[in-house]
């Protein structure tokens, strides 16, 4: 027999221990003491201990524990516990001190538990009682809170199910009593307070209102929705979320009440205006608590209405546009991504009840990239927001490019709507926009030029930003149109660093209705040119290059999608143009787009002159270009791609331009006879200048120009986690070999894809089979670039070459599976590359063949699309889509082979060895090509699709599992009722034998 002294001490000892290993030791000794005593030891000491005073308050306590820890365990029966006793001890002793209520509170739950409502029958008539006036009552309260809690809770523990529904059920018969009572009490707590304007609570007052809230979020919810008026919850929780000491609380009951399920599924038919009345009374609490700096309510509120379902939010539109105009002057990007994505989904009825100038405004004062930054911000306020709200600099970046994304829609379709509007604000930004020489406070690049970092170029950017968006309302009004022109005009600026967001802005104007009568093409379009006539301080600076190229590529858009919008001005553009083009300081590569300007220009020419134009300045490089291949073999090239010599740098120049002004202008002309016939005549030079760029050898150059053959170290940084690309301002020789392939090889690719327009199948078919053994050696991200933009082409414009494409894709994939990395980060690269290659090889197939429908009776094809995406999935390019686009493959080639049995029964053998295949992916693959992760993934997809078909892919079981394996998962499978719970089943069974393979290797 336990002895209670003896256990007193044990107690003593453990809650006088001066330091961490006394006190595990004698905890430690507590717990195996414990475990020695028998029920009615546990029920002795476990009483004898609660009417112990003069040991101490822990040690009284422990008594409740020990009878508690007795009853959840099943040592001790709940009826043996004189509950009844020590609840009348709990609610009349007024000695008892809050560690040993607490205690005693969680004992008569655990009781209640098994107790209530069978044998303990009148515990709602003791601790609820009509008029109980819980208020005052707060030990009763705090036990009710307790009870209510435990037993509405979905988490069970150790207590059956059956249990849990019993206690619910009768819990949800007191419901209405309960709320009543409690709704009483926090009445009675309200007005003892003072009522709305008071701003403290007496002692202990938060704690209660905070039980009654609990409360009443857990019964409430258990109650038809109609019902919470008749009782008055709902103008208790109005009243409760305005009042300032409890408002936080109040919000979190009243938002848990809005989550729960018989609001989140309510319908326009079931919604009631109270309902609509309590969203109602949470935003008119909006703007105080704006005035109050409170942002945590406001955060509470927005994730709140975020989470409401539509059929609530777009009922009460109106208070929720305005409340979310007043949470944008608070700075901070976390509060307004929350508000752009409310707007988002109340459409443009959101915009009808909010000023759309106000609006324009507040998004404006957002917008500035690092205003808010949480590390360099300028903004005190916003700044101390963003590193409450995000933590750190990454997670706010991408929270700063959501907002940014999303606030653009919503503008573009602010926009749209108001136009007036619109077109003013923007007058106002460009009238207001600082002066583009900066000021003395902005760093300066060594050119002189502010840089990205000054307070200047962050106030350009925006409103550029602004701008882009903004610009819709130029498709439906002029107002004030051509004075914003001419405000922009006159902010003309001569820093490079500025000049592509004044470029950017020039372009904005290009969709304006009115364009030719304001004379928008003239003006945006002269500007450019003078940029492109501007003489370089230094033609290496990185700034000056790149306001350059911002120059020519806007010109090359223009000219491409507007030229029909100005071709009266078309003859002195192309003059322009023409002289450019002689001009020393024009680049060859500014000098191709300018081709290519040219060439889309002579599109909207009249016929006869278009042609004219373009016979003038493309026959002559055809025919420079044909005279300089037929004199080149492999070596000559290869020379010529070095270019160790000024003489053979022309040469390359010369050669690289001529294919990317050839590709340009197939790009941009409409198909004439007169292209078909140059285009024709060049083909065998460009199909010999491709198997010269597939023919270089890293041993056939010089060991110094080796590494041209690889990837652009910039491009390759980008792969990498963490990096972005830098500009680099001069480029070694080796870059410029490099950048020359590259360029030269893009352009003939594009050449080729152009060329598959016309050319017959049977010419483009031998081109494709010596693409084919050329390209074997090529490294992915050249093996991409053909594939991509000319043997996709091909495919696209003849769908009977498509059987002739997808080997190349499945051989390269094939040989990808058995590749080794050198070095670690050349295995993240190839991973990347291969990745986004899958990308468009699915792509690919599922708009050229799954939707064209070209699976339908073509047995053939079937095979080599499964085959390719297995190969993909064998290399562990792209685990995720590639099972499901096989599977997608299979059901569209069955539903197309519909009452042919021999074609069902071949597609049906293909299904079988595609899910073989996969399966023994998903058993034999290393770690190093399938991690754990995507193992668990493919696994999953192959469970489900299993069971989901079961029996049709049983024969691939056969050859990778002994038949007594499969009979007794099958034997699971039919005894086990639950999807998910046949799809776990094999999951298991297929993760344990990969696993014994991984030990295995």
């Amino acid at each position: 027999m336990f002895k209670i002294e003896n256990f007193i001490r044990i107690l003593s000892a453990m809650y006088m221990a001066q330091d961490n290993e006394a006190r595990r030791v004698a905890t430690m000794e507590v717990l195996k003491a414990e475990d020695q005593m028998n029920s009615d030891e546990m029920l002795q000491i476990g009483m004898g201990l609660l009417r112990v005073s003069d040991h101490g308050a822990a040690v009284q306590a422990y008594g409740a524990v020990l009878l508690r820890h007795a009853v959840a365990s099943g040592c001790l029966a709940a009826e043996k516990v004189p509950c009844g006793d020590i609840m009348m001890w709990y609610f009349n002793e007024p000695s008892l001190g809050r560690l040993l209520c607490g205690d005693l509170v969680d004992l008569i739950t655990e009781c209640m538990i098994y107790e209530w409502p069978e044998r303990y029958t009148h515990l709602m008539e003791e601790l609820c009682p009509t008029q109980s006036q819980l208020s005052k009552q707060p030990r009763k309260l705090r036990l009710l809170c307790a009870l209510v809690v435990r037993f509405m809770d979905p988490h069970f523990g150790n207590v059956p199910v059956s249990r849990m529904k019993k206690l619910k059920s009768a819990l949800s018969s007191c419901s209405r009593v309960i709320l009543v009572e409690v709704i009483q009490a926090l009445f009675d707590l309200y007005t003892a307070a003072g009522g709305e304007g008071s701003h403290q609570l007496a002692e202990n007052s938060l704690e209660l209102i905070v039980d009654c809230l609990t409360i009443t979020v857990h019964v409430a919810s258990s109650l038809a929705i109609s019902q919470w008026w008749e009782l008055g919850l709902g103008n208790a929780l109005s009243v409760l979320v305005r009042w300032l000491p409890v408002a936080q609380e109040a919000l979190a009951a009243t938002a848990a009440l809005l989550r729960c399920d018989g609001v989140s599924t309510a319908t326009e038919t079931t919604m009631n205006q109270q309902l609509l009345a309590l969203v109602a009374a949470v935003l008119d609490c909006v703007e105080a608590y704006v005035m109050e700096v409170n942002y945590g309510i406001l955060e509470e509120i927005m994730d709140l209405l975020l989470d409401l379902p539509d059929s609530i939010v777009q009922a009460v539109v109106a208070p929720v546009s305005q409340s979310c105009l007043v949470v944008l002057r608070v700075p901070s990007i976390y509060l307004a991504t929350s508000v752009c994505h409310l707007l988002k989904r109340l459409g443009d009825a959101a915009f009808a009840h909010v000023s759309p100038l106000e609006l324009m405004v507040r998004f404006a004062s957002l917008i500035p990239k690092n205003k808010f930054h949480p590390e360099f911000g300028t903004d005190d306020e916003g700044k101390r927001l963003s590193e409450q709200q995000y933590g750190s600099i990454e997670p706010f970046e991408r929270g700063f490019a959501e907002f940014r994304s999303l606030a653009g829609h919503l503008l573009t379709s602010l926009a749209r709507i108001y136009p007036v509007v619109s077109n003013q604000f923007i007058l106002q930004l460009l009238t207001t926009l600082c002066d583009g020489r900066g000021t003395l406070a902005d760093p300066r690049t060594q050119s002189g030029f502010v840089t990205q970092q000054s307070l200047t170029f962050r106030e350009w950017e925006a409103t550029q930003f602004l701008l882009s968006h903004l610009s819709e309302s130029f498709k439906y009004s002029s107002d004030y149109v051509s004075q914003t022109i001419a405000a922009l005009i006159a902010k003309h600026t001569e820093d490079m660093v500025l000049c592509p967001v004044y470029l950017n802005m020039l372009s904005s104007f290009w969709s304006c209705k009115d364009d030719a009568a304001l004379g928008v093409w003239d003006g945006t379009l002269n500007i450019i040119f003078s940029c492109l006539l501007h003489r370089h301080k230094d033609q290496y600076d990185v700034d000056e290059m790149s306001a350059r190229k911002r120059a020519v590529t806007l010109l090359v858009t223009a000219s491409s999608q507007h030229a029909a919008r100005f071709v009266d001005l078309c003859e002195p553009f192309m003059k322009r143009i023409e002289q450019l083009l002689m001009m020393p300081s024009t680049t060859p590569h500014e000098r191709t787009f300018l081709y290519e300007t040219m060439a889309a220009l002579t599109s909207v020419l009249p016929e006869d002159e278009g042609l004219h134009r373009l016979q003038s300045f493309f026959t002559p490089i055809v025919k420079m270009l044909i005279q300089r291949v037929q004199s080149l073999d492999q070596m000559k090239f290869n020379s010529i791609i070095v270019a160790q010599g000024s003489d053979l740098q022309n040469e390359r120049n010369m050669l690289r331009d001529s294919v990317v002004i050839v590709a340009g202008v197939m790009r941009r002309c409409k198909t004439s006879p007169y292209l078909v016939e140059s285009s024709t005549e060049l083909t065998p030079y460009i199909v010999r200048l491709m198997e010269f760029i597939h023919g270089l050898r890293a041993d056939q150059l010089p060991p110094e120009y080796a590494c041209i053959l690889e990837m652009d170290g910039g491009v390759r940084e980008q792969y990498l986690p963490g990096r972005s690309r830098k500009s680099v301002p001069r480029q070694s020789n080796k870059e410029k070999a490099r950048m020359a392939l590259m360029d030269l090889r893009m352009s003939l690719y594009q050449v080729v894809g152009s060329l598959s327009t016309f050319l017959p199948s049977e010419a483009l078919r031998g081109m494709l089979q010596m693409l084919t053994s050329s390209a074997e050696l090529l490294p992915t991200h050249t093996m991409r670039s053909l594939i991509v933009h000319c043997v996709f082409p091909i495919g696209t414009s003849h769908t009977d070459l498509i059987a002739n494409i997808l080997p190349i894709c499945g051989v390269f994939f094939a040989r990808v599976a058995r590749r080794v990395s050198a070095r670690p980060e050349d295995e993240i690269i190839d991973t990347k590359q291969l990745f986004y290659f899958s990308k468009d090889i699915f792509t690919f197939m599922r708009q050229n063949i799954l939707e064209k429908n070209l699976l339908s009776g073509n047995v053939p094809l079937t095979n080599l699309v499964i085959e390719v995406a297995l190969s993909i999935l064998e290399s562990g390019s792209n685990v995720y889509d590639a099972p499901r686009f096989i599977n997608a493959t299979v059901d569209l080639s069955r539903s197309g082979c519909s009452g042919n049995s021999a074609m069902e029964a071949q597609v049906e053998e293909f299904a079988v060895l595609a899910f073989g295949r996969m399966l023994e992916f998903s058993v034999r693959a290393d770690d190093a090509v399938l991690s754990f992760k995507d193992r668990e993934r493919l696994v999953f997809f192959l469970s489900d699709t299993y069971v989901d078909r079961y029996p049709t892919y049983t024969a691939a079981l056969y050859s990778r599992f002994s038949r007594d394996q499969i009979n007794a998962l099958h034997t699971e499978l039919v005894m086990t009722s639950r999807f998910d719970t046949k799809r776990r089943r094999f999951k298991e069974f297929v993760l344990q034998e990969a696993a014994k393979n991984t030990r295995i290797s």
